[in-house]
């Protein structure tokens, strides 16, 4: 089959004139180069590749129309992420694409093709290094020729290896190609997450800015008046304007910083960096879900699908030395997914304790809240007393926020170490 795809690239080459094998040979190396050169690329006819019509509207996860319709809309949950994440993000994208259209990421191919097509490169690699034995010293033959059959014969053998360890989910090709998608839509999910989080979190603290800033403007407006009066010095006064410039100053501040972390969040989910979607609030996190979560349990999956620890795996070891190097930092490794397990369930479990005391806190300030609004409707209190009651309101609610996103966050974390996402340090064994 190799053969045959390769004849047909040479005689394009070749102004369109089949070549005989002899003559293949010699040209080989050229065509080995376009072919296989980078990354392993081998063409494959009728595999089944989708055609990419439109990049965008290409994914890995099926979805229904339903939620087809949401990923199009002008707003943004945080449940969509994922589906974003396929279809829109540039990154997964273009892997993506060098996944459909080029086999280096997939060969295109069963683990049995490509071990057969293995076996006739390397056949083929034999009787190249018998024809160079051949033409060694045959003072008819340019030396070229010898070199060009030697070429040959190291980069079929190159190939082969490239083909063998594709057909073990090893190297560039095969189950690895989907196992590098997967990798990425996930960490990009998880950055996206991470980021969405991190933008509720600024919007209240925007939030926050603007109404001390409002508070400020109050307070200076009152000093002024005083200062008419004969109630406060000229230097109060500038006391006071100096709370206001520092108010104004925070709040640009944190309207820059909600800004670019909003840029960041769209851009990597496919709007425009200057579009204007709704963002919606991250939802409460599910508690039930903690339940199911039991370090010792859950250790020996976190170990199986670790992305480093399955790295240091397929590392070769040539040597008996190597070797030992190479179980002494899979151990190495492997306690430390246990430990970093165990003190992520710990960090869990005390974020829902702060969590929980934060809604019986956040309860009470809601109550708080209808009854100064009560008041504000019945005249009872003045504008300033009515921010200030407005300013403890929106503390308590950023607290109970920042307690229900840290929440959310640990158990991600928890559940992305189960697939394969905990950071343990580099693969390389020293």
């Amino acid at each position: 089959m190799l053969l045959r795809f390769c004849d047909e690239i040479v005689m394009l080459i070749d102004g369109g004139k089949p070549m005989r094998q002899n003559q293949w040979k010699k040209a080989g190396l050229t065509v080995l180069s376009a072919v296989f050169m980078g990354s392993f690329s081998i063409a494959a006819a009728d595999t089944g590749i989708p055609a990419l019509a439109a990049t965008k509207d290409v994914a890995v996860t099926e979805y229904d129309e339903a939620a087809l319709v949401k990923f199009k809309d002008n707003t943004l949950e945080y449940w969509e992420i994922p589906g974003l994440i396929e279809r829109y993000n540039t990154d997964y994208q273009n892997q993506l694409q060098s996944f459909y259209y080029n086999p280096g990421g997939s060969t295109g191919l069963t683990k049995d093709q490509m071990s057969a097509m293995a076996a006739d490169l390397r056949a083929e690699a034999d009787e190249m290094e018998r024809d160079a034995n051949d033409v060694q010293y045959d003072e008819t033959v340019s030396r070229d020729v010898y070199k060009g059959y030697k070429a040959n014969m190291h980069a079929l053998r190159a190939y082969a290896q490239q083909l063998e360890d594709a057909a073990k989910g090893k190297g560039a090709g095969g189950s690895s190609a989907l196992r590098g998608l997967r990798i990425t839509r996930n960490e990009k999910t998880k950055t996206a997450r991470e980021a969405m989080r991190t933008y509720e979190t600024l919007k209240d603290q925007y939030e926050i800015a603007l109404l001390n800033q409002e508070i400020a403007k109050q307070n200076y407006e009152a000093a002024l008046k005083k200062k008419d009066l004969g109630m406060m010095s000229k230097e109060d006064v500038l006391t006071v304007e100096d709370a206001l410039n520092s108010a104004n100053g925070s709040a640009l501040q944190a309207a820059s910083g909600l800004n670019t972390q909003k840029q960041t969040l769209i851009t990597m989910l496919g709007w425009d960096y200057n579009a204007d979607p709704e963002i919606a609030k991250v939802p409460e996190p599910d508690l039930s879900v903690i339940a199911s979560f039991d370090p010792k349990k859950d250790e020996a999956k976190a170990i199986e699908m670790n992305y480093t620890l399955y790295d240091t795996r397929m590392t070769s070891s040539k040597s008996a030395g190597g070797a030992v190097t190479k179980a002494r930092n899979i151990k190495d490794q492997e306690d430390s997914v246990r430990s970093s397990l165990d003190l992520m369930y710990k960090d869990l479990k005390q974020k829902q304790k702060a969590y929980e005391a934060s809604e019986t806190l956040y309860e009470a300030a809601k109550a708080d809240k209808a009854a100064a609004d009560r008041k504000n409707e019945l005249g009872m209190l003045s504008r300033q007393e009515y921010l200030q009651a407005e300013s403890a309101w929106l503390s308590s609610e950023a607290s109970h926020t920042a307690a229900k996103l840290d929440l959310t966050g640990a158990i991600e974390n928890y559940q992305w170490a189960l697939e394969g996402l905990l950071d343990i340090g580099s693969s390389s064994q020293s």
